[in-house]
């Protein structure tokens, strides 16, 4: 059986590693655009500041490490057409400028997800960047080490735009970030945000907000942009506002795309092809609490949705299941930790639900422990069943905090169940109520008053 896999990055290189597992015998070929296949997208920030300090560390693992095991990965190069019918495939060399055909009996899609660049004037000029790819940090490394730049700017509050603001600050830069609406870190509900956009203040960076660049000045290389407000200057300006699933190849192939504009795939990452499967940023999922379709693209999701799709691929059955998401997510911007999981109240209104909400904010240890900081936790219920659909955390311990309500919500736990939960206690780990706890007991008042009628205050 010659199964190929177009797409190295995630997804693609898992479903490789796990179809080799599930069959030793089977030939396997990754063909990949970038230069390098299975890298960790998520430390790009990390690299261009020095936090990570070799490119390499990045990749997990080379080509010569997948051939030592049978998979055969084929770096640069591009798969331009699939022809489900008779199983085969075009694929340019984009090294060597050559083409060839390939066939396969079982095919897994994984393009994955590209950065969007919006059609901004002068977004074309030197100085200008995407974070997407390790050959994008390679161009940012570059340009530093031969520009020296003093000002950057970032366009984009979200993941990557604060992740990159605090590096280049790092780096010794005035950074400006930049974003077209009304707070950063838009997927959390203000209270987060708000701690958020402090931060940021408190360590320098300037921050616009409801402000929509306009263009980017200079003249063959980039010294600033115009936004909604005014001028700023900047001699580095990386945009982060986003990323779009790639699934042109599939789309020309006849793979079904979904609602959310990826590819549409069922429960064991089949999509609507015969012996096509396909996993990672450019494919939808369910998120279980909605019961929406949703497209999140994440690097564990990804390699999770690769291990089912390349065990079924590899058996050519429904061996294994991807149930679906919650969206869980966590970030860090100038060591303030802050992560989510499950729907926000904003996103919960607009599925349907009718939600009680409940915060505290109180201390990750014991308060009269050596280094105990402040944290900050929203539990969010929906309000006919008491079921948690949704939790946010700033601050230290958010990525404990956030994995406990993933479970929660995992398990389909109620409000009431998140007051007696046996959690683990001592003065260095935590105060003798968890926080998930102090937070479920408030959000149990707020049941009470809302069935005694009372109004609860904003």
């Amino acid at each position: 059986m010659r199964l190929v896999i177009v797409g190295g990055i995630a997804a693609g290189t898992k479903a490789a590693s796990r179809a080799r597992r599930v069959d030793a015998e089977a030939e396997i070929v990754v063909y990949q655009d970038e230069p390098e296949p299975s890298i960790s997208e998520c430390g790009l920030p990390y690299l261009l500041s020095g936090v990570v300090d070799e490119r390499a560390d990045l990749v997990a693992r080379t080509p010569e490490q997948f051939a030592e095991k049978g998979v055969e990965v084929r770096v640069r190069h591009r798969v331009e057409k699939i022809d489900p019918e008779n199983k085969w495939l075009s694929v340019r060399d984009l090294e060597n400028e050559g083409a060839f055909e390939d066939g396969y009996d079982r095919l897994v899609i994984a393009t994955g997800a590209r950065a969007v660049l919006p059609p901004i004037p002068g977004a074309d000029l030197e100085g200008v960047f995407e974070l997407r790819f390790l050959t994008d940090a390679d161009e940012v490394r570059a340009y530093m080490e031969a520009r020296s730049p003093k000002r950057a700017a970032v366009v984009g509050g979200g993941y990557i735009g604060l992740e990159v603001a605090e590096n280049l600050c790092r780096l010794g830069m005035e950074v400006s970030l930049i974003e077209g609406e009304d707070r950063v870190a838009l997927a959390y509900g203000p209270e987060v945000a708000e701690r958020v956009e402090e931060r940021l203040k408190e360590n320098g960076v300037s921050v616009y907000t409801g402000a929509k660049v306009e263009e980017f000045k200079g003249e063959g290389c980039v010294r600033g942009l115009r936004y909604g407000g005014g001028d700023l200057e900047a001699d580095l300006v990386v945009v982060g506002v986003g990323i779009e699933p790639s699934v042109e190849l599939a789309e020309e192939a006849g793979v079904e795309l979904g609602e959310t504009g990826a590819i549409r795939v069922d429960r064991h990452m089949r999509t609507n092809l015969a012996d096509v499967w396909a996993a990672g940023d450019c494919v939808e999922t369910v998120n279980l609490v909605s019961g929406k379709r949703a497209w999140v693209p994440l690097g564990d999701t990804a390699n999770q949705m690769g291990r089912v799709a390349g065990t079924n691929a590899a058996t050519g059955e429904d061996t294994l299941e991807f149930p679906g998401v919650l969206g869980t997510g966590i970030f860090e911007v100038f060591d303030l930790g802050v992560g989510k999981t499950g729907l926000s109240e904003d996103e919960a209104r607009e599925t349907g639900f009718e939600t009680v909400s409940a915060a505290v904010e109180t201390m990750d240890r014991a308060g009269y422990y050596p280094g105990a900081e402040r944290v900050f936790l929203k539990l969010i219920a929906d309000r006919s069943s008491g079921r948690l659909i949704g939790a946010e955390s700033a601050g230290s311990g958010a990525d404990k905090l956030t994995d406990v309500c993933a479970t929660a919500i995992w398990g389909g736990l109620s409000y009431p169940d998140l007051i007696n939960l046996d959690l683990a206690y001592a003065p260095p780990f935590g105060p003798a109520l968890s926080p998930v706890i102090q937070a479920a007991s408030v959000l149990s008042g707020e049941f009470d008053r809302a069935r005694r009628g009372v109004r609860a205050i904003e």
